[in-house]
């Protein structure tokens, strides 16, 4: 169900589901590119080489911001070589913890969602997202579980037919009485319940993470995410489109998100998790026009943010409990403020 009337929200499985666990999962066509060697030095291989394992190495159309993101993608950490990690195979019911002076763009409100939105304009498609985040510390109260999840992604706006979601981010949950951190992939699409699928890439608190989705074809993605901390680098992996749907490249997004029960679709978000702040950093997105041979860059300039809300039963108002706010001086930065649990 579209969130807020407008957008999407991530589906999960509750912790306590078991149903189906171990099953492939029926909509999830998801394509491992080959494993890299582990002796492969990124800085001195080849192009064409690193492009086989479906590593993000910079293109010439890519602009020079999208370029020097891709570089430092590739970068080892600076004492130990980069180690590569293997997509987990699929399942039907994943074991994810669970189961500058401010634009004159509006806010905009969400039960689920906060964070930043951009929309393609002037018949130009969105063909690229990428961002870097720190994973926050996460509390809540005793005994009740909360989540919070940071992911970016691709279209997902509005109210249109077929209307679909490639995402990829960290999740953090508080179980009630201990937090839990995990990374995952899922392609959303109206009416089906493609739920995300854990990625096995470890994370933990203060760890800073990077993540790109590219526009490969009308219906296909590849997905790239790494642990710059551990130095640690997910295998590259392809998504097609659920459900014969295709890439709109309407919008992008930057989201901290309550996410919801699978069977929900969103309308009953969890409570959200004490998460402090969260900073999204490098935020850019590619656009392309009819005919162009080459990308444009856009930064968060004139992308919609977005606060989440929630309704207090006493006295019955409104209130927010997750606000955006814009970095002074750094159009690609988006800092995530928590207020009041819920």
């Amino acid at each position: 169900m579209p969130q807020t009337s407008e957008r999407p929200r991530t589906s999960e499985t509750p912790l306590d589901s078991d149903d189906g666990a171990g099953d492939p999962a029926p909509h999830l066509a998801l394509r491992p590119l080959p494993l890299p060697p582990a002796d492969l030095d990124l800085g001195q291989a080849d192009a064409g080489l690193l492009a086989g394992f479906g590593l993000p190495v910079p293109r010439p159309a890519d602009g020079p911001a999208a370029r020097a993101f891709r570089r430092a993608f590739l970068a080892p950490p600076p004492d130990r070589p980069l180690r590569f990690v293997e997509v987990p195979r699929p399942v039907a019911a994943p074991q994810l913890l669970i189961a500058r002076p401010h634009a004159s763009v509006p806010a905009r409100r969400s039960v689920n969602w906060s964070g930043a939105s951009l929309t393609a304009l002037h018949g130009r498609s969105l063909a690229g997202v990428m961002a870097r985040w720190q994973v926050p510390a996460v509390t809540g109260e005793p005994g009740r579980a909360a989540r919070a999840s940071a992911w970016i992604g691709l279209d997902g706006q509005g109210l249109y037919r077929n209307a679909s979601l490639p995402q990829i981010g960290t999740l953090q949950v508080w179980d009630g009485a201990e937090a839990r951190y995990e990374t995952w992939v899922q392609w959303w699409a109206r009416g089906e319940d493609n739920a995300p699928q854990p990625l096995g890439l470890m994370v933990a608190p203060g760890d800073c993470v990077s993540a790109i989705l590219t526009v490969l074809d009308p219906v296909t993605v590849r997905f790239n995410l790494k642990n710059e901390t551990a130095g640690t680098m997910l295998q590259a992996f392809d998504l097609t489109a659920p459900g014969g749907r295709h890439v709109s490249g309407a919008s992008a997004a930057w989201i901290l998100e309550r996410p919801s029960p699978l069977d929900a679709d969103g309308w009953h978000p969890y409570p959200l998790a004490a998460y402090g702040s969260l900073a999204f950093t490098a935020c850019l997105a590619q656009s392309r026009g009819p005919g162009d041979t080459a990308f444009t860059e856009h930064d968060l300039s004139r992308a919609n943010l977005i606060r989440m809300t929630a309704l207090d039963r006493d006295p019955g108002q409104a209130r927010t409990i997750s606000n955006p706010v814009r970095v002074t001086g750094d159009p690609r930065a988006l800092t995530m403020c928590f207020g009041a649990p819920y």
